[in-house]
């Protein structure tokens, strides 16, 4: 796995230029550095003929891709293909002799920015409306035919020097595809548990190898290959706290291509909250996030909605091992922390057994 960089700091003069490699009609006022992921993510104020607009710029923190380029290509084609809500891409510089690069000029959208645990304080109405349209969104996604193969999802084209990305889903690829799902499938447990191995979870290793072994081989398809979310934390939206209403979905990075019903089930997964269980005030509401999201999904796509209606342990619980993996980064009262770490075992335990 490839070591996480520190995001890094652009000087102002320095964000003024890369404003006006990608806008030039544009001129920057204020800037104001964004903790958000290991990227170098920027708010900025530009102004033109007395008018001014908000603005957001990603940047590599280190020279690395780290898919910004397909990211911006994506969401490009998101927003002419679906109604989901991203940000409108402005410009994007692929390489310069002095900017640090890649990055991308979006724009701002409304919305709340939530922590990825903040999932367990909406109430079930709120729940509800942001499942439903989540599910309507992920069929949306699931429904833009651009892939034929199984991994990460990368681009291709020309390189950008500040113009608009194309909208063309054709640009959009596989990097290093799979025909088959169920390798594809062995390999992204193989990576996780290799993960989990070194976690405080590590005595439950062995027997998830076991189980996953067996759960794999006995997967029957046929599996078709969609576009996938996959990053599903509410730390990747913007949402309207009080009503649920997603306003924004970010951060398309990590988007790959696997069958529907894995990434309908990640989201079943973190959407229900069942990780922070443990918590005394916490309850796991999966089985209303599920109906729910199968409603937005049929909603939107009825003729597909069968695809992801079939829970798939072996889908959830790699979920939950990503979840085990990183779970030094969840913001949890001390006191509490042991009684969410023992349920999630147990819940590890009921599912192996």
């Amino acid at each position: 796995m490839d070591e996480i960089p520190e995001s890094r700091e652009i000087s102002g003069p320095t964000l003024e230029a890369m404003v006006h490699e990608t806008t030039p009609e544009w001129e920057l006022r204020e800037s104001t550095a964004v903790e958000r992921g290991f990227c170098s993510v920027y708010r900025l104020v530009v102004e033109r003929d007395g008018v001014e607009r908000a603005r957001y710029l990603k940047c590599s923190p280190d020279g690395q891709a780290w898919a910004i380029p397909t990211e911006s290509r994506l969401q490009a084609v998101l927003a002419a293909q679906t109604s989901i809500p991203v940000p409108e891409v402005l410009g994007v510089v692929d390489d310069h002799e002095t900017h640090p690069t890649p990055y991308y000029l979006m724009s701002a959208v409304r919305g709340d920015a939530t922590s990825y645990e903040h999932i367990v304080r909406f109430d079930d109405d709120a729940l509800q409306r942001f499942a439903r349209e989540m599910g309507a969104y992920l069929a949306e996604l699931h429904g833009v035919p651009v892939v034929e193969s199984f991994g990460h999802v990368r681009h291709v084209g020309p390189e950008l020097t500040g113009g608009h990305p194309g909208d063309d889903p054709a640009t959009l690829t596989v990097g290093t595809p799979r025909e088959s799902w169920p390798t594809y499938l062995r390999e992204r447990v193989d990576s996780e548990l290799e993960r989990h191995a070194d976690s405080r979870f590590s005595e439950l290793t062995p027997e998830l190898r076991r189980w996953f072994d067996a759960g794999i081989d006995r997967l029957e398809g046929p599996f078709d290959p969609i576009l996938g979310r996959n990053d599903h934390g509410l730390h990747n939206l913007l949402v309207d706290a009080k009503t649920g209403e997603v306003t924004a979905i970010l951060d398309w990075g990590y988007t790959l291509a696997v069958p529907a019903a894995f990434d309908f089930e990640f989201a079943v997964y973190l959407y229900g909250g069942a990780f922070l269980a443990g918590l005394s005030d916490v309850t796991d509401r999966r089985p209303l996030v599920r109906n729910a999201m199968l409603a937005g999904y049929r909603s939107t796509a009825p003729d597909r909605a069968e695809t992801v209606a079939t829970p798939e342990p072996l889908y959830e619980a790699l979920a939950l091992v990503r979840i085990m993996n990183d779970f030094h980064h969840l913001d949890l009262p001390e006191e509490r922390e042991l009684a969410v770490i023992e349920r999630i075992r147990d819940d590890v335990r009921a599912l192996v057994e």
